[in-house]
């Protein structure tokens, strides 16, 4: 993965804020997606939110927090608040098998999906098919 100066940049100001240092971040238009550990996502917020409001305040964009976790998987179910059934690896690919009520709540937000493949794409080199 390589990462842009611009990326640095603003991972660095997430981290000045916060204290808390972003795996990766990903730019779409004016929103900001910072991926940082599961254990770490409370503090990169803040209490209120005041990490994120005053980080959107510097940036001038908007914040997304997105949870790490070893299993990409995970990073989906935790980015888009949906329980998966099953997942499964193949070579190249993350196959996330959802049942009918969370396939229905990831869709809602096709944005948020297409930013959470590209962050497992980056990061695992998989990618997410969703079932």
């Amino acid at each position: 993965m390589k990462l842009s100066m611009d990326d640095i940049l603003l991972m660095n100001a997430l981290e000045k804020v916060t204290g808390v240092n972003a795996k990766d971040c990903l730019v779409d238009g004016q929103l900001v997606s910072f991926l940082v550990p599961a254990d770490l996502v409370g503090k990169a917020i803040g209490k209120a939110a005041v990490n994120v409001k005053s980080l959107e305040q510097q940036l001038k964009k908007r914040i997304e927090i997105v949870a790490y976790s070893d299993k990409p998987e995970e990073v989906f179910a935790k980015a888009l608040e949906v329980n998966y059934v099953t997942a499964r690896k193949t070579n190249d690919k993350i196959i996330v098998l959802l049942d009918p009520a969370s396939k229905a709540k990831a869709y809602k937000n096709n944005s948020r999906i297409k930013r959470v493949r590209e962050l497992i794409q980056r990061n695992f080199g998989l990618e997410l098919v969703i079932n």
